[in-house]
């Protein structure tokens, strides 16, 4: 029994299989058994009749790769396996078109927006997919031979197309020359059509220095003339790309060569560069102006001895040559004071300047001879008048120039005397500057105290102070004994001193009687009444 069911369910299945005839509920068969032998039913496989892949009935050894059906049964493949063996790594059982195909992932090339528009055959003609060359050249040289505007082969242009064409253009008119690269268009050039400089549609050899293709504007030129000047033939040391015509520009910069400022600015050319002539034309002030330096008389610069470099005394922005304040005087000798009030002549006289002096008394020796008050000559001044005198001074007997502080300060009872009182008969040279050497008089003659009997030394600053308007001002330290305090303070020096000839002797016996001494030294050895014994026990004068 069980062999009869077995044999009538495989009968079954195999009506199914071949499509047999059969009552309703056999004609539309559920394929999904299928899934569980091996090859899986998808896409346009699950409706296409089993015969379709089961020829003649055979099911046993039924090929289950695309390349077995589709081209040893079938021969599908328009390209003849060409493409490859495995038809699943671009189609699907979907539908054969359109196909999964990555240019650049698949074949190693990329594929810019145009080309992704055209058909394989396109580029790979008859059929031919082996790598073909990629650059442009290889499929568009056609295109390069038949362009005429311009001429890309009778230009001489290169074939790398993709020096000015880009792959993302949509068509070769969209081309993008960088005409900079080579010469840069700007100004005039920017406006011109390709056929001014590229006549003919020759574009190879085109010159790219200005005088290339400007020789004839630069032989014809007349203001000025360029040729008979000398000019360099770089147009561009002038002119400048950018300007609008060949006058109009401002390229020139003449104070590359020679500043125009001042009366230069407001020049013609002419008036320099007579003739036309522009080469050799000086740049140093004399090589134009030697009339002016010969012919000028107030100062006359050549009996003078001026030098001839104009612009140690002119400047370049004088409106005139006796406008300006070139010359700096102040440089060669200050004029200040008087000096700065006189003609020049005062000191130029006869109109010579090369050789004035420049140190006071070579030209005030005169004045330092024939000054009286005081003699200068006599006194031994020295002639360097600057010594004493300011050149600020608005004249000889106005200034304190002369600081007398640095050889005797004068203060106190000095600084009211005149100068007489202590240069007599206009005698300055080898005036004392110590005290004793004009006051040796006033120390002999002083009797309270005697200075000379007393030993008193000859520094009179030693006791008496400049400041001090009287001799009787004198501060003298008492250094030997304490008489500042108590009942010998503001005694009179006669009251110790009794022997007026001689203050080295004192005694102090006339105000400590013998009786009071005695009473108080009953219990000292050695105890005598005299005063060498009173000071050798009382130096500082204490008990």
């Amino acid at each position: 029994m069980t062999r009869f069911w077995l044999t009538v369910a495989t009968s079954a299945t195999l009506l199914l299989l071949v499509g047999a005839p059969a009552q309703a509920q056999w004609e539309t068969p559920n394929r999904a058994f299928h899934n569980g032998t091996g090859f899986p039913l998808d896409g346009r496989h699950q409706t296409v009749p089993c015969q379709s892949c089961h020829l003649n009935g055979v099911y046993k050894g039924t090929p289950t790769t695309c390349f077995d059906c589709h081209w040893i049964r079938r021969q599908d493949d328009r390209y003849q396996t060409r493409l490859g063996l495995r038809c699943e790594v671009c189609h699907t059982t979907t539908n054969w078109l359109p196909a999964r195909w990555n240019h650049q992932a698949d074949a190693g090339v990329p594929l810019n927006p145009v080309h992704m528009l055209l058909a394989c055959d396109t580029c790979h003609r008859d059929a031919r997919f082996e790598t073909p060359s990629l650059d442009c050249a290889s499929c568009h040289m056609e295109d390069y031979r038949e362009t005429r505007e311009p001429n890309h082969a009778a230009a001489g242009f290169p074939t790398n197309c993709e020096t000015c064409h880009r792959p993302s253009d949509a068509s070769f008119e969209q081309a993008v020359f960088d005409h900079n690269a080579y010469f840069p268009l700007i100004g005039v050039h920017a406006t011109q059509a390709c056929a001014v400089c590229h006549e003919n549609s020759v574009y190879q050899g085109t010159p790219t220095d200005c005088v290339g293709c400007h020789r004839d504007d630069y032989d014809r030129t007349q203001s000025p003339n360029h040729a008979a000047a000398g000019f360099p033939t770089a147009c561009e040391s002038c002119h400048r790309p950018v300007d609008t015509s060949w006058s109009s520009g401002t390229g020139f910069d003449h104070n590359g060569v020679f500043p125009l400022v001042g009366v230069h600015a407001t020049q013609a050319c002419a008036v320099c560069h007579q003739n036309n002539v522009f080469r050799g034309t000086p740049t140093d002030c004399v090589g134009c102006h030697r009339d002016d330096y010969d012919r000028t008389q107030a100062p006359n610069h050549a009996a003078a001895g001026f030098p001839t470099a104009c612009e140690s005394c002119h400047r370049p922005t004088d409106a005139s040559w006796s406008s300006g304040t070139g010359f700096d005087h102040n440089s060669v000798f200050p004029l200040v004071g008087v000096h700065a009030t006189q003609a020049c002549a005062v000191c130029h006289q006869n109109n010579v300047y090369k050789g004035t002096p420049r140190d006071c008394v070579g030209c005030h020796r005169d004045d330092y001879d024939r000054t009286r008050n005081p003699n200068h000559a006599a006194a031994g001044f020295p002639t360097a008048c600057e010594s004493c005198h300011r050149s600020t001074d608005a004249s000889w007997s106005s200034g304190d120039g002369f600081n007398h502080n640095n050889f005797f300060p004068l203060v106190g009872v000095h600084a009211t005397q005149a100068c007489a009182v202590c240069h007599q008969n206009n005698v300055y040279d080898g005036t004392p500057r110590d005290c004793v050497g004009c006051h040796r008089d006033d120390y002999d003659r002083t009797r309270d105290p005697n200075h000379a009997a007393s030993g008193f030394p000859t520094a009179c600053d030693s006791c008496h102070r400049n400041t001090d308007t009287s001799w009787d001002q004198g501060r003298f330290v008492h250094a030997w004994f304490p008489i500042t305090s108590g009942p010998h303070a503001n005694r009179p020096c006669s009251a110790c001193h009794t022997n007026t000839a001689s203050y080295a002797v004192f005694t102090c016996l006339t105000c400590h009687e013998r009786s009071e001494t005695d009473r108080e030294h009953r219990e000292e050895n050695g105890y005598r009444y005299d005063s060498p014994a009173c000071y050798a026990c009382h130096p500082n004068g204490k008990h």
